[in-house]
């Protein structure tokens, strides 16, 4: 595999960047927290989807980014000389994960899951194997030789992929102590063989006694069945007595039932005729009073007359005061308006002359700026002047402390001979120029700063007279105002005076007289207790028919009720029934109610016991039957424990093989790069099965930790890349043509540096691409290429 290119979009700490790699030893430097490390996280990234350290997928958001940019990582790699393109996309709040692989530029493979897969199965490894064999870090490197022997085989065996094995080995034997604690707890529970013989002959003593129960039982059901249908017997005879005292007691019922509501329509009888007999005389009382309603009546109507008369009389009052104030009103508001008119009159003169004067004061002020822009220029212009007096000064003073020998301060060659020459040519420049310039700005500027003065001094009392002008003015505009209002008000009270002598001359046709108001009234008052007495005997009278047709009613259905009390009382008088004979045959059935339960309760009794003997038998044999069931369970768990030791010992045998072929590859790769770096110095490097590590000097074989720093780091580097080759290889990943290294400087000095450097350039012949990444920035000039950020 050979990296091309990587684009990234609002992945991390990259808004938007993009990267092409080469070929040969290539330098990604930059300071810390530049992003180096993220370059190599988001290739992991692209492959497998997944971060280097698995963490949740919020943080691959750029901070900057919205919610609504995506998140794209696109990487280009070559195969197999073959082209490929893998892009992952996640979008939304959620993160919703995307990924498409190209091969070739044609689309093969979409889906987040689907793409990883294709990736494993094209490069032959998994997330971690990728990431332990092609990139490596500077703390890997040191701990090879650091770490302790424990510790060190840990690590190593953890970038071999050698870790899972033991996983599964100790799982093996955790399972295999699980079985055996199993197998020992059932063999404490299962019944033996004599524990069975005895539960198989209770099962055969339990039967026998269920059969001798099960012939008492058909015997007594039989007797009892005899004792029940006697009973139906006598509860049928029961029944008709029941059905007959029934109907006895319902006619009896009925016929007392006829016998009260008669007596209670007796009872409304005599009511309803005494009500009849008063209803006749509040009539003839009512027929006395009959002039009393119609005179009632007549006041009545007169007096409502009057009452409309008395409000027209009030209305017409209300009127003609309110039109006397409308007249007080409408004098006052006409000489407001008149005095307001006076005072407004020369309004628009104003203005005009208000108008006229700003314009006067606007010309003024614009002299009077330009005048002030004069002065301004001219105090520059011999500000200027005074600054080459200034200078010029300087310039004869420090001659003049120099002497003549001096140099000149235009040409820079000595004075000499020139030297009064000179400083008489500064005092003329002096005196004759910039002094005169100085002199006539300075009568310039009087002239300017008279015209100034003279045109302020105009201006001062105009400014005044604007300044009254425009408060009059502002008096008379709310005086504008004050007549718009009262020439409103004025409308409206001359409105309402019209629209109320409208209303006068309409109400002048009507007349009140208070005096006959009140007699009318005395009248109505002394009539209205006679009236409410009409009215009353009016209302009651309204039930006079009713009563008289209730009465017809009542008479007519007491008759009916004595026919059918008669009726009733023969067919009472029918219908037999002995209640001594009814008391006997009930004793009777309830005495044979109390045999049959006595019988049946010993007959439940008897199958009581049939159905403890029944559950004995069932418990007995499903105990049986659970001890043959767990015995085939205890057989399977020792066929599993079998198993389990079958495959722990094909485990330790594949270890020793692995073992056997994993620490010589690593010798024989690191022995001969280290042997090329060295350049023949030291000729092999031992890696035992327990992962320690020797290097043969001169033929003798010494531990790692007897050379210097800068052998060991060589070393370590080697070690670390043989261990990447050795895991390509049992992968079966033959095409992996690049190695990445993350800060392998560490804290070494400049020589120690120089030398890893050349221990890259050596083997760079053996990969297409080599990454160093580095916050060094003194070392991008050793670098073929360098990627800075």
């Amino acid at each position: 595999m050979i990296l091309s290119k990587l684009r990234l979009e609002n992945f991390k700490k990259y808004t938007s960047y993009e990267i092409d790699f080469e070929l040969g030893l290539i330098g990604i430097i930059g300071k810390n927290g530049s992003g180096k490390s993220t370059i190599f996280e988001a290739i992991l990234f692209a492959l497998y989807g997944e971060l280097k350290n698995r963490g949740t997928k919020d943080v691959i958001r750029n901070a900057n980014a919205s919610i609504k940019e995506a998140v794209v990582v696109e990487l280009d790699f070559e195969f197999e000389g073959i082209e490929y393109k893998v892009m992952r996309e996640f979008r939304g709040k959620s993160l919703t994960a995307n990924a498409k692989l190209y091969k070739n530029e044609a689309l093969t493979t979409t889906g987040a899951k689907e793409v990883t897969t294709a990736i494993v199965n094209l490069t032959k490894m998994s997330r971690d194997a990728f990431m332990h064999t092609l990139f490596a870090s500077q703390k890997e490197l040191t701990s090879l030789s650091t770490l302790k022997n424990e510790d060190r085989k840990k690590m190593i065996r953890k970038l071999l992929g050698l870790e899972k094995i033991d996983f599964i080995e100790n799982s093996l034997v955790e399972k295999s102590r699980e079985l055996k604690r199993e197998i020992n707890a059932f063999d404490e529970v299962l019944l033996s063989a004599e524990d069975v013989k005895i539960k198989q002959e209770q099962i055969h003593t339990n039967q026998s006694a269920k059969e001798t129960f099960a012939k008492d039982v058909e015997l007594k059901s039989k007797e009892l069945e005899a004792i029940k249908l006697h009973e139906q017997k006598l509860k049928k005879e029961l029944e008709i007595f029941a059905k007959t005292k029934e109907q006895k007691q319902k006619l009896f019922s009925e016929l007392e039932l006829l016998q009260n509501t008669k007596s209670l329509e007796l009872l409304s009888e005599a009511k309803l005729i005494a009500e009849n007999h008063e209803l006749e005389h509040k009539q003839q009382k009512l027929t006395k009073l009959e002039k009393v309603k119609t005179e009632y009546l007549s006041l009545q109507q007169q007096l409502k007359s009057q009452e409309k008369l008395k409000e027209f009389h009030l209305k017409k009052e209300g009127l003609t005061k309110e039109q006397t104030q409308l007249r007080e009103q409408y004098t006052k508001s006409k000489t407001d308006i008149q005095a307001l008119e006076l005072a407004c009159g020369n309004y628009d003169a104003l203005v005009f002359g208000a108008k006229n004067l700003e314009l006067s004061l606007a010309m003024l002020q614009e002299q009077i700026n330009t005048k002030h822009t004069i002065e301004n220029e001219l105090k520059a212009e011999m500000a200027g002047e005074q600054k080459q007096i200034d200078l010029t000064k300087a310039k004869i003073k420090k001659l003049q402390e120099l002497g003549s020998k001096s140099a000149c301060p235009t040409c820079t060659r000595p004075l000499l001979e020139e030297y009064d020459n000179v400083i008489n040519s500064l005092l003329k420049a002096v005196n004759n120029t910039h002094q005169t310039k100085i002199n006539e700005y300075q009568k310039q500027l009087q002239n300017v700063l008279t015209q100034k003065a003279a045109f302020e001094t105009q201006k001062k009392p105009k400014d005044k007279e604007f300044l009254e002008l425009s408060n009059t003015l502002k008096v008379i505009q709310s005086k504008l105002g004050d007549l718009k209002s009262a020439q409103e008000y004025f409308k409206q009270v001359e409105q309402k005076g019209l629209k109320n002598k409208a209303e006068l001359k309409e109400l002048e046709q009507y007349s009140y007289d208070a005096k006959q108001h009140e007699n009318i009234q005395n009248s109505f008052t002394l009539l209205e207790v006679q009236y409410k007495q009409v009215m009353s005997l009016e209302t009651e009278l309204k039930r006079a028919p009713l009563i008289k047709t209730e009465l017809a009613n009542v008479i007519k259905k007491i008759e009916e009720l004595t026919v059918a009390e008669k009726a009733k009382e023969a067919e009472f008088h029918l219908v037999i029934y002995e209640d001594v004979k009814h008391k006997h045959i009930k004793d009777e059935h309830e005495g044979t109610r109390g045999t049959i339960d006595s019988k049946t309760t010993l007959l439940n009794e008897i199958k009581v016991k049939i159905a403890s003997i029944e559950g004995e038998i069932k418990t007995i044999q499903n105990a049986l039957l659970n001890n043959e069931l767990q015995k085939k369970k205890v057989q399977n768990k020792k066929d599993d424990l079998l198993d389990y030791e079958k495959i722990k010992t094909s485990l330790a045998e594949f270890k020793t093989k692995l073992n056997a072929k994993v620490a010589p590859r690593i010798s024989d790769i690191a022995s001969t790069m280290y042997s090329q770096i060295t350049k023949g110095k030291y000729q092999h490097i031992e890696v035992s099965n327990d992962f320690d590590f020797f290097i043969y000097d001169e033929g003798k074989k010494y531990p790692i930790e007897r050379f210097s720093g800068g052998e060991i780091d060589l070393a370590n580097l080697v070690l670390r890349i043989a261990i990447s080759k050795t895991l390509t290889e049992l992968s079966g990943a033959s095409s992996i043509g690049f190695l990445a290294f993350d800060e392998v400087f560490g804290s070494q000095d400049e020589a120690r540096r120089m030398e890893i450097l050349e221990a890259f350039h050596t083997i760079k012949e053996q990969y297409r691409q080599i990454f160093l990444i580095s916050h060094e920035m003194e070392i991008k000039e050793m670098f073929e290429r360098v990627v800075e950020l």
